[in-house]
C-alpha cells in the first residue's frame, strides 16, 4: 500500500444509556480495509446488538468480496424486528479502501459523509439505487495522501437540539466546523475526539441521542526505527548503528551506552539537554543526524506506563521529558523497528536501579504488543 490509513472514533452515550447505540468496526486485510459505522434502532442494550450484528456483519461479508446487495439481504433475513415500528435494521455508512487507493462508499439511512482534501471539503456524487425496498446511496473514490473521510451518525447532527440551537448542530454548521478543524493536523483519533467533545458541548453534557465519528485520513507512511542497548559483541556495532542510519524516517536513540556508541562511530558530538531533565526521567541529549536521543530503560519505563494509561498524542504538545518525548515519537509513527543490543547494562547492578526497569527487553516487548493493538506495524530484531 503505498499510503497509512490513519483510522480513529470517538463516541458518546446517550443521556441515561450504560450502552451506545452506535457501532463501529474496522477490519484490514491483505487487499483492503472496511470500515463500518452503524446505528442501531434506537438507543441502550437493544440498539447496541442491533448495531453490532449490522457492523460486524457487514465489515465481514465484504472483506471476503461480497456485494452490498448480499450484505443487505442478510441484514433483512437476521435482524430482529422492533415490536413497536416494525422495523428490522439498524442505518449504516462503510467504507471499502483497496491497497491502490481506490474506495467504495455506501450509506443507508445514515447522515451523509464528509469527504476532504487537506483543510477543504469536496463534493461527493452518489448514485442512488434500490436494494430489497432500501434506498442505498453509493459512491466511487480515489484516494490518495492529504484525503480524508469523516462519518457521523444522526446524533451529531441533533447535538444542541431545542437547547443552545433550536434546529441542532446541522450538516452546514458541522461541515464548517469539521473544516477549521481539518486544518489543524490532528491524528484521526484525537480530530473525532474534537467533534465528539463539540457535541457534548452542544448538548450540555447530557447527550439526547448517540454520537458517533469516525474519521479515516489517507497520508503517507510515518516509519520510526528505535536503537535500544549497544550489542552484545562490539563487533556489531557499526553494523547497529550502520542498520539505524540507513533506515527511512525518524531515528531514535535510547541508553546512555548507546547514544556514546552512536557518537563515537558517527563522529558526531553527544550533547546533554538539561532542560529536559525532570524528577522521574534522565535528561534527553542531542547527536546530529539523530532526531531523539534518551536515556534506555528508566525512560522506556515511564514511557510504557504512559502507553498503558492511554495517554493522548495531543496531551504531549509542549512536554520536554524524555519519556514524552519517545511516547510521541511511538503515536505519532505508522511502522516502528526495534533494534534491540543484548549487551549487559552494568548500571542495572547499582545500588538504587530502579526494579521495574530491570527487564529492558521485556519493556520493548510490551511497547511492542501495545503499539501492535493500537494498529501499527511493529518489528524487533536483536543483536
Amino acid at each position: 500500500m503505498p499510503f497509512y490509513l490513519d483510522i480513529g472514533y470517538s463516541q458518546l452515550n446517550k443521556k441515561g444509556e450504560e450502552l451506545c447505540g452506535d457501532s463501529v468496526e474496522i477490519l484490514r486485510s491483505e487487499k483492503s480495509t472496511v470500515i463500518v459505522l452503524s446505528d442501531g434502532l434506537g438507543s441502550g442494550v437493544k440498539a447496541n446488538i442491533l448495531s453490532r450484528i449490522t457492523a460486524k456483519t457487514a465489515a465481514t461479508m465484504l472483506k471476503m468480496g461480497c456485494l452490498i446487495d448480499e450484505v443487505i439481504e442478510t441484514m433483512a433475513e437476521t435482524l430482529p424486528v422492533c415490536n413497536v415500528r416494525h422495523l428490522a435494521y439498524s442505518t449504516f455508512s462503510i467504507v471499502q479502501i483497496f491497497n491502490d487507493g481506490r474506495a467504495y462508499l455506501a450509506e443507508f439511512d445514515n447522515p451523509p459523509a464528509y469527504l476532504g482534501y487537506e483543510n477543504e471539503i469536496l463534493p461527493l456524487k452518489r448514485e442512488e439505487r434500490t436494494v430489497r425496498d432500501k434506498q442505498v446511496k453509493e459512491t466511487l473514490l480515489d484516494l490518495m495522501p492529504g484525503n480524508w473521510i469523516v462519518l457521523i451518525s444522526d446524533g451529531v447532527l441533533h447535538a444542541g437540539l431545542g437547547n443552545v440551537l433550536n434546529f441542532g448542530w446541522g450538516d452546514r454548521q458541522l461541515g464548517r466546523f469539521i473544516k477549521e478543524t481539518a486544518g489543524q493536523n490532528l491524528e484521526a483519533n484525537d480530530w473525532a475526539e474534537t467533534i465528539t467533545e463539540k457535541c457534548n458541548e452542544l448538548y450540555g453534557g447530557l447527550p439526547g441521542d448517540d454520537v458517533s465519528v469516525v474519521v479515516i485520513k489517507i497520508r503517507d507512511t510515518r516509519k520510526l526505527t528505535v536503537l535500544v542497548g549497544p550489542p552484545r559483541s562490539r563487533a556489531d556495532d557499526r553494523k547497529a548503528v550502520g542498520s539505524l542510519i540507513r533506515t527511512e524516517g525518524r531515528k531514535v536513540v535510547c541508553g546512555g551506552s548507546t547514544s556514546n556508541m552512536v557518537s563515537r562511530i558517527l563522529l558526531k558530538e553527544l550533547v546533554i539537554d538539561m532542560s529536559s531533565f525532570s524528577e522521574d526521567v534522565p535528561p534527553t541529549g542531542t547527536i546530529e543526524g539523530i532526531d531523539l536521543v534518551t536515556e534506555g530503560a528508566i525512560t522506556l519505563y515511564h514511557a510504557l506506563e504512559m502507553l498503558k494509561k492511554g495517554v493522548k498524542l495531543r496531551s504531549l504538545a509542549g512536554a520536554k521529558d524524555g519519556a514524552s518525548l519517545l511516547l510521541a515519537e511511538f503515536l505519532r509513527a505508522d511502522k516502528v523497528h526495534f533494534i534491540v543490543g543484548l549487551a549487559v547494562n552494568q548500571a542495572q547492578h547499582y545500588p538504587g536501579f530502579p526494579p521495574a526497569c530491570l527487564l529492558k527487553n521485556q519493556t520493548v516487548r510490551d511497547i511492542a504488543e501495545i503499539l501492535k493493538s493500537m494498529g501499527k506495524e511493529v518489528t524487533i530484531e536483536y543483536l
